[in-house]
């Protein structure tokens, strides 16, 4: 008896319970269809008010019919009228505005359109568009708070030096590059070193040294082992250095550029470059204002092997400039592949401008084409004579045919244009 009570409680128990899930189960299917048929219900609401004839309060006297439109077509109209108004516009950001609102509206035009059924091509596409200008006004005014958000430090050093520079523009430069700090006698470069960095004085002094001689010093906002950039001449890697560079203040604050990952934010950003080239010029004019006034001071006791001392070092930069110039432009008959700072015949043109700032003749140019191995000839014809050959300091050479030179230079080419094409896209 005992037994028969407990089994039957046990039955109802498991029947109570197996209903009380069948009944929770039914009871979620039946909110998830009310969710399903009341999103059903508010989008067949919305397509009926999007496609609904409205009749147009035309007066009388300017038509006797009546026009009929729908709020389906208001907005592709106005989706076309504000891709027109943004051909008019020259501000990006309000460009990109503008053309995420007629997408917004376009979309709703192919969703909801008159004929009853969406247009899902259209669709997807104005979902991109908007997707990819949203993205770009964003980064626009994150760009703008960074710049807004740099240390005082560097605020101040932009409106005093770099003024010119668009404060984006100058925040995006501080980014990329790495701080360093020293003390008084630290080596930034040694003479006769390959160096990959530029760097720029943000507080203290630096001196320079040829053969342990003091040939100039370099003060707050002035750049190091530029290398040519102020005459547009773009040298990736590294660049053999004409002197060393060390610490001449109890504190030197410095900020440090890879050369390569420099070069790649001025080739994908033309402001940036156009505003550092002007500022590294402005530098070229204050360093020989510099170099003035130590001949004035007593810090130069002998003025004439103090010449002495800048002209090899002048004739040595340009032999290291010169050396990474062949290295990374050759080009083959002619043809205009491209590299880094362009072709072969601009790089020369960049070369020419720059011996014509800092007086370097003919007899000085013939020197450091002898050292790198070239002649006038072949340096004038852009091809070097059988394989191209080119020995560093180091006597370590690079060696590439002409015809791997031409698939070097096409190869290029296309991943150069392929990330032009991404950055104009997507900034």
């Amino acid at each position: 008896s005992a037994a028969r009570r407990k089994k039957a409680t046990l039955s109802n128990a498991q029947s109570s319970s197996s209903s009380q899930s069948a009944s929770e189960a039914a009871g979620s299917n039946l909110s998830n269809n009310i969710s399903y048929f009341s999103s059903a219900w508010t989008l067949k609401q919305l397509g009926e008010y999007f496609r609904r004839q409205r009749t147009i309060p035309i007066p009388r006297w300017i038509t006797p019919g009546h026009r009929t439109v729908s709020f389906s077509e208001v907005l592709g109209h106005s989706s076309f009228v504000l891709v027109a108004i943004s051909y008019s516009v020259d501000d990006f950001v309000l460009l990109r505005c503008i053309a995420v609102v007629g997408s917004t509206a376009m979309l709703f035009f192919t969703y909801f359109h008159p004929h009853g059924r969406p247009l899902w091509l259209p669709f997807q596409w104005n979902a991109l568009f908007i997707a990819i200008n949203g993205y770009r006004v964003g980064k626009v005014y994150l760009d703008r708070h960074n710049a807004e958000n740099l240390s005082k430090e560097y605020i101040q050093l932009r409106d005093e030096h770099f003024h010119l520079m668009d404060p984006v523009d100058f925040a995006r430069l501080i980014r990329l590059g790495k701080v360093e700090d020293f003390e008084q006698g630290d080596i930034l470069v040694a003479q006769d070193d390959d160096n990959r960095y530029v760097r720029l004085v943000v507080s203290g002094e630096l001196e320079v040294l040829r053969d342990g001689k003091l040939t100039y010093l370099i003060e707050e906002a002035s750049f190091v082992s530029e290398s040519g950039l102020h005459a547009g001449i773009m040298l990736p890697g590294t660049v053999n250095s004409c002197c060393t560079v060390k610490a001449r203040s109890v504190k030197a604050h410095v900020l440090a550029w890879d050369r390569t990952e420099l070069l790649h934010l001025l080739e994908s950003n033309a402001n940036v470059s156009r505003s550092l080239q002007n500022a590294m010029s402005w530098d070229i004019v204050r360093k020989l204002k510099t170099q003035r006034l130590l001949l004035s001071s007593n810090e130069v006791k002998d003025p004439e092997h103090w010449a002495i001392r800048q002209s090899e070092q002048t004739q040595h930069r340009y032999t290291a400039i010169l050396q990474n110039f062949l290295e990374h432009h050759r080009d083959h008959h002619h043809r205009s592949h491209r590299s880094k700072g362009g072709t072969f015949a601009d790089g020369r043109d960049q070369l020419h401008n720059y011996r014509l700032v800092h007086h370097i003749d003919d007899e000085h140019h013939v020197m450091a084409l002898k050292e790198c191995g070239w002649t006038v000839e072949e340096f004038e014809n852009s091809l070097k004579a059988g394989h191209q050959t080119i020995n560093n300091n180091n006597n370590k050479g690079t060696t590439m045919t002409t015809g791997d030179a031409s698939s070097y230079f096409r190869s290029r080419d296309l991943s150069s244009y392929l990330k032009e094409l991404y950055i104009r896209i997507f900034g």
